[in-house]
């Protein structure tokens, strides 16, 4: 088969997936209004996710479920199910792979698919291949889904953002003035909430503003590469494959915990924190990976968040080596502030523990701590002559 010329790209987002999984199993909450929160019985609960008939009254994700309920006080809230949830995306990205193999998970609840050859072989047409996907979820999940068609991953994202709940929508190049680039700038796929801002400060307010800005050194100097890429996003340019593996091996590994009480003691905080070391820990392991970065993260009582972070020379896995530079962290940073939530976060990941760097005379004594006394030794005298160095012996004790 020739190399085609065009791609054609889906990208799949299932609609306020939370809610619908419950809703899936409790089909008598389907025209009433559902939040999920991760913390049902606390004051303190926050809207991880709303069903769109909640969203009429204003309801939104981040949303304080204080807030919430009283924009929409016959608001039925459901305590996050998160197995659930897991079990529902396998079944999501199974039923995605009987149509290709080129499949790429974008997170819980949407994914990219590569349907190029799909086109080619069969001719089939790409909203009527979306229509029966689309139909197929529903029936099988009972879950609604928005579709986006383009010739890019890109374009394909922010079409799919266009009409929800359960639509499909093809953006092609030529549609871009019409359809992309009127759109307020914060609505652009890759432009955080930090970044809008500044963008507005310089007369970016679309995405439009962003493709005639003529100042490209200018927003280089501000956000670095991610500025030309920004541009040629926007000007509908994405060269980037759908990879089937990309996600197999997560990028980060950490664990977060929002107290049911505002925290004032270091005791009871760091309690805490060790028990999210533990979780980290035993995700590092279930991955087989070791981190060379570790982050803190604290959140006070009026939501102000820092993150501190450090970078270590040999990367850790276990409990016992995460949480003394957690501590670390904790005490160099924390001012004494009640705390609302903390956060352990590892990333940097590698598949070894080994250390790059080099062995040498000032350095061996770190390797030996690992049970490996006779292998380092062999190895310094291989470099350094076999007369060099030899294993001391305890006073008191017979060399044996």
């Amino acid at each position: 088969m020739e190399k085609p010329i065009f791609r054609i790209i889906f990208h799949i987002d299932l609609n306020a997936f939370f809610a619908s999984c419950e809703i899936a199993r409790r089909p008598e909450l389907k025209d009433v209004p559902v939040a999920i929160t991760g913390e049902k019985s606390s004051k303190r609960g926050i809207v991880t996710t709303a069903n769109y008939v909640a969203r009429k009254y204003g309801v939104s994700s981040a949303m304080p479920l204080v807030q919430a309920k009283r924009k929409c006080p016959n608001l039925v809230v459901i305590a996050a199910n998160f197995n659930l949830y897991k079990q529902v995306s396998r079944q999501f990205l199974d039923l995605l792979h009987t149509y290709t193999d080129q499949v790429e998970k974008a997170s819980i609840d949407e994914a990219y698919l590569d349907v190029t050859a799909l086109f080619q072989e069969g001719g089939v047409h790409p909203v009527q291949l979306a229509l029966q996907m689309q139909q197929r979820i529903f029936n099988e999940l009972k879950i609604g889904c928005s579709v986006g068609i383009g010739p890019n991953k890109f374009l394909a994202k922010m079409a799919s953002d266009m009409k929800k709940p359960n639509g499909i929508t093809v953006l092609r190049k030529r549609d871009l003035p019409q359809l992309l680039w009127p759109r307020p700038i914060e609505e652009m796929f890759g432009v955080g909430k930090a970044s809008a801002p500044k963008l507005k400060q310089l007369g970016i307010q679309t995405i439009g503003d962003l493709v005639h800005f003529h100042e490209v050194e200018r927003l280089e100097w501000l956000f670095e590469s991610q500025a030309l890429k920004w541009i040629e996003h926007a000007r509908g340019e994405d060269l980037s494959i759908v990879d089937p593996q990309r996600y197999e091996v997560p990028s980060s590994i950490g664990h977060s915990t929002t107290f049911s009480k505002d925290y004032y003691f270091e005791r009871e905080i760091k309690e805490e924190a060790k028990k999210m070391c533990l979780k980290t820990a035993n995700r590092l392991k279930k991955y087989g990976l070791y981190a060379k970065t570790v982050s803190l993260q604290l959140k006070d009582t009026h939501f102000k968040q820092m993150t501190r972070s450090l970078t270590v020379s040999k990367p850790i896995q276990h409990m016992n080596e995460l949480y003394p530079l957690v501590e670390g962290l904790f005490d160099d940073h924390w001012e004494g502030q009640p705390l609302r939530l903390i956060g352990v976060y590892t990333s940097n990941l590698v598949h070894t523990n080994k250390t790059t760097e080099p062995l040498n005379l000032f350095n061996y004594q770190s390797f030996v701590g690992e049970g490996k006394i006779r292998k380092t030794m062999e190895e310094i005298k291989n470099k350094y002559g076999a007369d060099l160095i030899q294993k001391g012996i305890q006073k008191g004790k017979k060399n044996e």
